[in-house]
């Protein structure tokens, strides 16, 4: 009777499962038995991964000084020619840098970690530098970096990456009052999402491009993907808190082309929807406008 063996690449894809989806302890345990087989088949490169991955699980529940003892011994065993393995080290060694905090280390370790990316051509991890930087570096830098990161990401094919990117990109245009630049960085979110996102990931991008193009007084944009994202909402899950604030955009738009009724019904639709998934505490700014909005409504 023929004995079926676990491949070392099983059981890491066991392992990143468990990690991606947050089950630390799980992760942990899983890496641990790919680091047991590794030594076991003298796969030095695997050896280095499983103990990278086992420093993301300290570094997540904050062992930090366990996690810079498990790369120290990990770096010993690096043969920077295996990409996939140097690779991990160093996505692990950046996000060390980062949990760390000592500002001029962590910027030299993540603009490092973005130079050899490049310079190898590991796309992936190159985007991963450019977004650490994004959210780690110096305020102003910020659209920078995720302008760098799309970028990269187009050139590298790395189409996963794009749709969040774009919606940062956005998010920091918008703030910044940029409305236009950030309602065309919305359309290139919504576009990625429609390729490569998930159920929530799409209907977000469409109430995003919807609510950015009712400010912009875009009414026929914004009403092609309210009502997409209206409809949606309503079937896709994990999505039903989503559902009042496309219908309140929506009815901004009828209020906007004159038809005040359309407008009155579906926001009434939205403060109800809205109240059944306390939406007063999942987004309370957005709540707020829409009780301000009835009471303009006379509702």
């Amino acid at each position: 009777m023929s004995v079926l063996v676990t491949t070392l690449r099983t059981l890491l894809a066991q392992a990143d499962a468990h990690f991606e989806a947050g089950r630390l302890a799980n992760a942990r345990g899983a890496y641990e038995l790919l680091l047991e087989r590794s030594q076991d088949r003298s796969d030095r490169p695997m050896e280095v991964i499983s103990r990278a991955q086992l420093a993301s699980v300290q570094i997540r529940r904050r062992e930090l000084a366990a996690a810079a003892d498990e790369l120290a011994v990990a770096s010993r065993l690096l043969d920077p020619g295996h990409l996939e393995a140097y690779g991990r080290y160093r996505r692990v060694l950046a996000r060390l840098a980062v949990a760390e905090g000592e500002q001029q280390n962590m910027l030299r370790e993540l603009r490092d970690y973005l130079l050899w990316a490049e310079d190898v051509g590991l796309w992936p991890e190159a985007v991963d530098a450019c977004s650490l930087l994004a959210w780690h570096g110096p305020t102003d830098e910020r659209l920078e970096w995720l302008e760098r990161g799309i970028e990269t990401a187009i050139h590298g094919e790395v189409h996963s990456a794009l749709g969040a990117l774009c919606t940062h990109l956005a998010t920091g245009l918008d703030e910044q009052g940029s409305l236009e630049d950030a309602l065309e960085a919305y359309q290139q979110a919504y576009t990625w999402f429609q390729r490569e996102g998930g159920d929530r990931q799409r209907v977000g991008a469409a109430w995003a491009v919807g609510a950015a193009a009712c400010r912009a007084e875009d009414w026929p944009l914004a009403r092609q993907r309210l009502e997409e994202a209206v409809e949606a909402s309503e079937h896709a899950p994990g999505c039903s808190d989503l559902l009042p604030l496309a219908l309140a955009d929506l009815a901004q738009v009828n209020e906007a082309s004159g038809d005040v009724i359309e407008a009155r019904r579906l926001l009434i639709r939205a403060l109800e929807v809205g109240a059944g998934h306390d939406l007063s505490a999942l987004w309370p700014d957005r709540w707020r406008a829409m009780l301000d909005y009835a009471k303009r409504l006379d509702l």
